[in-house]
């Protein structure tokens, strides 16, 4: 449900309070009520601190009701009724009105002003009798029906009983009770004055249920995009995991037409998965990334009770398993190709960071098994020289880690007499590849639309110029992420140690025993000796 509203006094003395219309349902309520951002009540400063806080809750209860069946009909959840049931239901409505002012019927004049509201409209149209089969206008019965659901309190009537009707059947309910409601407004002020007969009128209607909420379904308030949005601000991911998952979520809000996450069935969740696998979009794809992040989020929503269960758990797209057509690393040619582009002359237009992160990176990533991005991040500061040993700081701080954990990594013979180490003294600070200056589009303070990471842009540029440039075009090989695999494999011909080769790249083993034998430093640089150059001549 929507919550209270608190009540205060305007500058003038009289009471108010105002009510934020949510977005996933403003445009139906701007629809429906004219209004889109807020509902605001206003009542006289003469009214006392009870009578106040009286009509604030019977219009929050309006308010309310109409946003929760709002809510309702956008997913479904409503249902038509009978004329049978119509006439129970306007039952329920009379006893309930009754009941409502019970212990305090007020003053007899209020009752018969309340009904001078509606006399008021009927004369505004040259309407003189209240029978329904009399022809009326549709502007006439549309003020008709809202004085009456104003003064009926239909909105709250309704809301109480978890009642979503179609918008047949409202508007046929609505006709009902203006039959009923003189009567109603007869009988309470005969209460006024102390007279409480029996109602007769009661015996005129039918004793019978209404199924007003066949779904029984318990809303969250949350469309697919909202709950993208909650988990965002809450769990703080990687920007490179919203900007990936953004598109996902945007998609399921359209597939699944705004509706409440509470409402989106197993079934329905089956037939979103058979429309994932495109000529543009593979299995693999579909199913690490797209149902990957639902199966996330709505674990988020289950977590925190917003939904009772999640029906992207289990879900997966059978794959063909892909025929292997070569290894993971580079080939001798090509990462021969790359070196040797590495130490050309670049161009005199090509700034100073973006010609440093074509000569320096892919060598770094050569001798130390580091993912690009981690290298395009490095400070001047990472370079640094501990206990002798000239090593690099790989941090989160400075950017992206995997894991997002810190490690240091000895610098290779081969870096040093190259000249890396004098690159970074004639940096002096701040970032080796990227200029910090560079403008980048802002996103605001909306957390789904992340700035991509000037090192993220240097790494992407890195792999475009050695897939255009330096001409290692096949499709089968990652331009940049292959030489983690090339690392690997040269370490392992010359027999370095699994827990090193784990340390240089960042990997976890899965043997809880191995963080035991973390290797030191010193057992790094000593295990570095091993790992032979790379001769490009």
């Amino acid at each position: 449900m929507v919550a209270m509203t608190s009540l205060r006094r305007a500058a003038n003395g009289d009471w108010f309070s105002r009510k934020g219309i949510p977005a996933d349902v403003r445009e139906a309520y701007k629809a429906a009520y004219g209004v889109s951002l807020e509902e605001r009540f206003r009542l006289s400063s003469s009214a006392s601190m009870g009578q106040a806080k009286a009509e604030l809750r019977d219009w929050d209860a309006t308010i309310s009701s109409r946003i929760e069946a709002l809510r309702a009909a956008s997913v479904g959840a409503t249902v038509a009724l009978t004329q049978r049931q119509l006439n129970a239901l306007a039952g329920d409505w009379y006893r309930w009105f009754a009941d409502l002012h019970a212990e305090n019927a007020g003053h007899q004049d209020d009752w018969s002003s309340r009904f001078a509201q509606l006399q008021t409209v009927y004369d505004r149209f040259d309407i003189v009798s209240m029978d329904p089969e009399q022809e009326i206008g549709t502007a006439a019965r549309r003020h008709i029906r809202a004085t009456v659901s104003e003064l009926g309190m239909i909105a709250t009537f309704l809301a109480e009983k978890s009642a979503a009707l179609d918008e047949k059947s409202l508007n046929a309910f609505v006709d009902t009770v203006e039959v009923e409601i003189a009567p109603a407004f007869v009988a309470l002020g005969r209460r006024a004055v102390g007279d409480y007969t029996p109602d007769a009128r009661l015996a005129r209607f039918v004793e019978q249920p209404v199924a007003t909420n066949p779904k029984g379904v318990k809303l969250s308030g949350w469309t697919c995009w909202q709950s993208f949005e909650k988990w965002v601000n809450e769990r703080s991911p990687a920007s490179a995991t919203v900007s990936r998952w953004r598109s996902v979520f945007l998609a399921l809000d359209k597939h699944f037409d705004g509706r409440d996450v509470a409402t989106i069935t197993d079934d329905e969740v089956i037939g979103w998965k058979g429309t994932l696998v495109t000529e543009k979009r593979s299995a693999a794809v579909a199913n690490d990334v797209w149902i990957t992040a639902a199966k996330t989020v709505f674990n988020w929503l289950l977590e925190n009770k917003k939904v009772t269960g999640n029906p992207f758990e289990g879900i997966r797209i059978a794959t063909v398993k892909k025929v292997k057509v070569r290894e993971r690393a580079f080939e001798p040619s090509e990462w021969k190709a790359i070196l040797s582009a590495s130490l050309a002359p670049q161009s005199p237009r090509l700034k100073a960071e973006k010609a440093a992160a074509r000569r320096w990176v892919p060598w770094l990533c050569a001798y130390t098994g580091s993912r690009p991005g981690e290298m395009t991040q490095l400070q001047a500061a990472s370079v640094r020289q501990q206990d002798g040993i000239w090593i690099i700081d790989i941090s989160p701080e400075d950017g992206t880690v995997k894991g997002a954990s810190y490690r240091r990594v000895p610098i290779h013979e081969h870096l040093i007499e190259m000249g890396f180490l004098n690159f970074v003294a004639e940096k002096k600070a701040g970032p080796l590849f990227y200029d910090p200056a560079d403008k980048r589009v802002s996103a605001g303070d909306d957390p789904t639309k992340p700035v991509r990471p000037p090192y993220v842009i240097a790494r992407n540029k890195l792999a475009e110029w050695v897939r255009n440039d330096v001409e290692v075009t096949d499709p089968n090989i990652s331009p940049n992420h292959a030489w983690r695999h090339t690392f690997k494999r040269q370490a392992a011909r010359v027999n370095m140690e699994k827990r090193f080769r784990f340390a240089f790249c960042g990997h976890e083993s899965d043997d809880v025993g191995d963080i035991y034998e973390t290797p030191t430093l010193e057992d790094m640089e000593e295990e570095l000796k091993k790992f032979p150059r790379y001769i490009i001549e």
